[in-house]
C-alpha cells in the first residue's frame, strides 16, 4: 500500500508544526503540542479518543497524550516523545532551529529527527488504518505521546503506572534508527560511588588517606565487577565513568572522590550481581559508600514474531540492538512482556546536533514500511 498524496501533504504539515512548537527539556513543556493534536490532528468528530495526563516533575506540568481509535480488545500502541534536547546557540544554525525549514527534500529543525520526524510517520500509520473498517473491529489502535524522555522518561512512569499498556499486544517506537529495526535495548545502571578517606596537610600525605589514589585503584575493578557475557545482538555490558570530583585544595590531601559510573547492561547481566560486586570493593578498599541514581533492565523481544518477521521481509532491513534506553523500559513489563519494535527515521549520528534534519522521503517510507507490515500481520488474522 502507497499512501496518498494527500496523506504526504497532511505529514508534512503536521511534522511542520511538531517541530515549530518548542519543546526543549528542560523544562520539557509539552502542552502546545498535546493541544495541537487534539485539535487538528486526533480529532474527536473522526472517532479519537483522546486522554490527556499531566504530571508533575521540578513543579513543571509534563503533558502526555493517549489517543485512541478503533473498537477491539487487543491494542497495538504507536509511541513517541514529545519532548526534545535543547538547540543551543541558534545562530550556529544554518536554519533557525524552529523553522522547520525544508529544503532539498529536508526538513531541518531541533528535534526533527529524535523524534518528530517519526511521531509524523506513526500518525500516518494511524491515519491509514483508521480508514479500514475491518482492522478497527479487531484492533484499537493507540497512540501514546510522552514527555520527559530526554530527562527521566517521568512521562512514560506515569503512563505505565496508569496501564495504558494493559491488554496490549505490540508496541513500535518511533525512535530514529535509519530504518532498521530494533529487537533489544540495553538497560542501564546508574551509580554514585563515594571513597572516603582522611585529610592532611598536603606536605604531610603520610598523615592522611588519599581519597583520590583510592579511587585510581579503584576504577580497574569497577570493569570487573561486569560478568563475561554477550548478547547476540547487543553485544557485551559496557561501564562510562562520566564524571570523577574530589579534592579542595592542591596543598590538603583529599578526603572524598566521587565517580558516576554509567553501566548499560545486557539481558544476561545480573543486577544485583553488579551490585554485590560494587558493594564487595568496600572490603578491599577504602571506605565506599554506593548509591543507585537510576536502574532500567535490559529488554529483548522475539524475532520470530510475525510482525517484525513480517517487517524485515517489507523493508529488506536487519534486526539489531540498542545500545540506549527507550521508553519502552517502562511501558513494558519486564515480568509480562509483550513484543516490540524501536523503528524509526533519521540516521542516530545526527541526533541532538547543531541543523539536525530529516529525509521527508523517509518519513513516507516508515509510514508505509509499518502500514504493510501491521496489515500483514494482523489483518488476516479472524476470528
Amino acid at each position: 500500500m502507497k499512501i496518498s498524496k494527500l496523506l504526504r501533504d497532511e505529514i508534512i504539515f503536521i511534522l511542520k508544526k511538531l517541530v515549530q512548537i518548542p519543546s526543549e527539556n528542560p523544562p520539557g513543556i509539552t502542552k502546545e503540542i498535546v493541544k495541537f493534536l487534539i485539535d487538528d490532528v486526533f480529532k474527536e468528530e473522526l472517532g479519537f479518543q483522546n486522554q490527556v495526563i499531566v504530571n508533575i516533575k521540578n513543579g513543571v506540568e509534563l503533558h502526555n497524550l493517549v489517543s485512541t481509535i478503533g473498537d477491539g480488545k487487543e491494542k497495538i500502541v504507536l509511541s513517541g516523545h514529545f519532548d526534545v534536547v535543547p538547540a543551543g546557540d541558534a545562530v550556529q544554525w544554518e536554519y533557525p532551529p524552529y523553522s522547520a525549514k525544508i529544503k532539498n527534500g529536508r526538513l531541518y529543525g531541533r528535534g526533527s529527527a529524535d523524534i518528530k520526524g517519526g511521531i509524523a510517520s506513526l500518525i500516518g500509520v494511524i491515519k491509514t488504518l483508521s480508514k479500514i473498517p475491518d482492522f478497527l473491529e479487531k484492533y484499537k489502535l493507540v497512540f501514546v505521546g510522552t514527555a520527559d524522555e530526554e530527562a527521566g522518561m517521568a512521562g512514560s512512569i506515569t503512563l505505565s503506572k496508569q496501564g495504558v499498556m494493559n491488554d496490549s499486544i505490540l508496541l513500535i517506537i518511533a525512535e530514529p534508527t535509519n530504518l532498521k529495526i530494533g529487537i533489544g535495548e540495553k538497560g542501564l545502571l546508574w551509580v554514585k560511588l563515594k571513597i572516603t578517606g582522611k585529610s592532611a596537610h598536603g606536605s604531610t600525605p603520610h598523615e592522611g588517606i588519599n581519597a583520590i589514589e583510592g579511587a585510581l585503584k579503584i576504577i580497574p575493578q569497577l570493569y570487573d565487577c561486569l560478568e563475561e557475557k554477550t548478547n547476540v545482538i547487543l553485544g557485551k555490558s559496557t561501564l562510562n565513568i562520566g564524571k570523577i570530583s574530589g579534592g579542595t585544595a592542591i596543598n590538603v590531601v583529599p578526603d572524598r572522590a566521587i565517580l558516576d559510573l554509567d553501566y548499560r547492561i545486557i539481558p544476561e547481566q545480573d543486577h544485583n550481581y553488579l551490585i554485590v560486586n560494587l558493594k564487595d570493593l568496600q572490603k578491599r578498599n577504602f571506605s565506599i559508600d554506593i548509591e543507585i541514581i537510576n536502574e532500567l533492565y535490559a529488554l529483548q523481544t522475539d524475532s520470530n514474531h510475525p510482525f517484525i518477521q513480517n517487517l524485515k521481509e517489507i523493508s529488506k532491513s536487519e534486526a539489531l540492538g540498542l545500545s540506549y534506553a527507550t521508553d519502552a523500559a517502562h511501558l513494558i513489563n519486564i515480568n509480562n512482556p509483550i513484543p516490540f519494535v524501536i523503528f524509526g527515521l533519521g540516521d542516530p549520528n545526527n541526533i541532538h546536533k547543531i541543523d539536525e534534519y530529516i529525509e521527508l522521503e523517509q518519513v513516507f517510507q516508515a509510514t508505509e514500511l509499518l502500514t504493510n507490515a501491521l496489515l500483514q500481520s494482523y489483518s488476516k488474522e479472524k476470528d
